[in-house]
């Protein structure tokens, strides 16, 4: 029987390098992609700090060489610095999973293995002090297992040698490429926006960014961008204090160049972005002193640096928790600008005003309209915007009102001699009054709009050849072209501005043949419009309904002799459809126009002496009273005419809304 062996040492963990870069969660993208470039720039920001301690801003100088190949992809990049360099301890922590040796930084021990996942190589050359003496550290770093350290090497430097270290990220991996940037301001401005922590005191460290041919210092871009640093502080229960620095940023400088953004940081390095254009309601730049800015708010905790991920990508905080915190950033971004958020709900509350004036159901939802603004939410601008959430109210409002109306009558049942039970009553009815009086002015609004247009359509179509609009465009503004009731919705005819009680008629036939209404009609005629089965208010017990016929005319018209008298048209139409069935568009029976049927006809003219020769010859002369036009009766044909003016129209029903208009408040 076999027996187990003894342990010859203590087991230890296996480092798996290839392992431990593929777990890093960097799948390609714009901000991956050179998240590697932020870890050695911040690497050489500490070095710097370690050689020169208080006095390092001063003495920083940190270059970073943008690599492109002929087509101008970039492929790799080089960071240069001035730092103490990587002396035994600090190789020793590169050399060490997750070290421990910057945390108190945010240092994460992770930094350098986000170079090997984006790049295919890292070449690493450093002098460092030891001993007193110089000293340059030379390496490559690779995805490998068995050796990921190639050629390390460590050679003496002359004394005069001055400290200094590159780090060269080579050669972009598949995936990451098409996420690079081209252009190098696009590159600059991605590093400023990440380092914009660094870069916004009074003392700046010197990082510059070159290419073949041009050379950029990112305390100038910031210096030239950047406006109106303010700070203040909030709390977060049981989380502590957060610090957050309001800044105006010059459209350049921003990477969407679209956002007003709450950056979140650990470090003073950003870490995550939270774009606040809806809650500010600005998906534009703020116009600031002539500048074409956005906001941007660096906000930064204990909190926020003892919870950033390895990855420097995110938070290890609950949802709960950043919630809160976002949204007291974006209260205090608000706070923050206070001005431009005012000039903004001024032009809302204009055009609020505006929506009300062409909608007026909505005008009982709006007390004063600047605060009504301000409680919508602020990216709603557009009238369009302001009309949905103003519907939305409206809908609301009518299902609250619905909503007391049933709690009322069913207390009412128990309650009815209760002084609270009237109060309630009341308040309802005032809020049903309220409704009521919107939607009957936007009534009447919508008509005032329609008399507007009939008026400005009896003057010239083109004033420079005196030329009067023609009957079509008169026509539609009464009732629309070749349709009849069955094609269109209900109330969709203005027929009302010749008689109030024809906007009830149930069937109508605009410009369309009698033989297409009429089942028993070879008839080609083509009345302007006929009525069939009129109104209640039309409907007299023991009497048949009138068919109603409207015939127009054009403007200024002149010759009405022989078969253009109107008259005789409208006698010739009668003839047609006495003794027809009228269908509809399913072939329906809707009326049956008997020998007894009266007629109720209108002409709708210019009275010009012409056809006021031919009203006479027909019998249609006794005037209507206010001189509206006249009036006439053929009793074999059972039907009564009037000759109706245009502007009398108008007059006639601007005036009959008059009393709306005035009480309502409509101009």
């Amino acid at each position: 029987m076999k027996t187990c062996q003894p342990l010859s040492d203590t087991p230890k963990f296996k480092a798996d390098l290839r392992g431990r870069i593929a777990n890093l969660a960097m799948k390609p993208s714009c901000a991956n992609t050179l998240l590697p470039l932020f870890e050695a720039v911040m690497n050489s920001l500490h070095s710097v700090q370690d050689r020169f301690g208080d006095s390092w801003q001063e003495n920083c100088h940190i270059e970073i060489h943008v690599l492109q190949d002929e087509n101008k992809n970039t492929h790799s990049f080089r960071v240069l610095d001035n730092g103490i360099g990587l002396n035994e301890q600090n190789f020793d922590s590169f050399l060490t999973y997750d070290s421990r040796l910057k945390v108190s930084r945010g240092g994460k021990g992770v930094g350098r293995l986000t170079w090997l996942k984006v790049f295919e190589e890292v070449e690493v050359s450093s002098v460092f002090e030891d001993n007193s003496h110089k000293c340059r550290r030379k390496f490559r770093f690779l995805v490998d297992n068995s050796s990921a350290f190639q050629k390390h090497e460590i050679i003496n430097e002359p004394e005069e040698t001055d400290l200094r270290t590159c780090i060269a990220l080579r050669n972009l991996k598949n995936g990451y490429q098409n996420f690079c940037p081209k252009k190098l301001e696009t590159i600059v401005n991605r590093i400023s926006a990440h380092f914009l922590p660094f870069l916004i005191g009074s003392s700046k460290p010197k990082i510059v960014v070159k290419d073949s041919g041009e050379s950029i210092d990112l305390a100038d871009v910031v210096g030239r961008n950047i406006y109106l640093i303010n700070t203040e502080s909030f709390e977060l229960d049981d989380i502590g204090t957060f610090e957050v620095k309001h800044l105006y940023v010059d459209r350049t400088l921003i990477e969407t160049g679209t956002q007003h953004t709450v950056y979140l940081t650990a470090h003073d390095r950003i870490v995550r972005e939270h774009g606040i254009n809806n809650r500010i309601g600005f998906d534009s730049f703020i116009d600031y002193k002539d500048i074409q800015a956005y906001y941007v708010g660096l906000v930064s905790s204990q909190f926020l640096n003892d919870n950033v991920t390895q990855e420097r990508n995110n938070f290890d905080i609950t949802s709960e928790d950043n919630k809160a915190l976002t949204k007291k950033a974006e209260s205090a971004a608000i706070r923050f600008l206070h001005d431009p958020i005012d000039r903004l709900i001024d032009s809302k509350a204009s055009k609020i005003d505006d929506v009300i004036a062409n909608f007026p159901r909505f005008s009982y939802l709006v007390a004063d309209r600047r605060e009504f603004a301000r409680k919508m939410p602020l990216n709603r601008k557009s009238e369009e915007e302001i009309y949905k959430e103003l519907s939305v109210y409206d809908f609301r409002a009518s299902q609250d009102v619905k909503s007391e109306m049933k709690s009322i009558a069913s207390d009412g049942l128990s309650i009815t001699d209760n002084a609270d039970f009237e109060s309630k009553v009341q308040v309802l009815m005032t809020k049903i009054g309220q409704q009521e009086r919107a939607s009957l002015a936007e009534y009447v609004s919508k008509r005032k709009l329609v008399i507007d247009l009939l008026q400005q359509r009896l003057g010239f179509e083109h004033k420079e050849s005196n030329t009067l609009h023609k009957e079509k465009a008169i026509h539609q503004i009464f009732c629309p072209l070749n349709v009849s009731s069955g094609d269109t919705e209900y109330g969709s005819h203005n027929l009302w501005l010749i008689d109030d009680r024809l906007a009830y008629y149930d069937f109508w036939a605009s410009d369309k043949s009698i033989h297409s209404v009429v089942e028993t009609s070879d008839a080609k005629d083509r009345p302007d419009l006929i009525l069939f089965n009129g109104s209640h208010l039309l409907r007299r017990k023991g009497t048949n309904q009138p068919v109603v016929i409207v015939e127009f005319k054009r403007l200024g018209r002149t010759g009405y002799s022989g078969q253009e008298n109107p008259v005789r048209q409208i006698f010739n139409y009668i003839n047609e459809l006495r003794g027809g069935n009228v269908t509809d568009n399913n072939g329906a029976l809707i009326t049956e126009i008997k020998q007894e049927t009266p007629f109720s006809c209108y002409i709708v003219a210019d009275i010009t002496p012409s056809l006021r020769m031919e009203l006479e010859y027909s019998g249609i002369y006794r005037a209507l009273p206010g001189g509206r036009g006249c009036y006439g009766y053929h009793s074999s044909l059972n039907a009564y005419i009037e000759v109706l003016e245009y502007r009398s129209i108008v007059d006639d029903a601007r005036g009959r809304q008059e009393a709306f208009f005035t009480k309502l408040g409509i101009n």
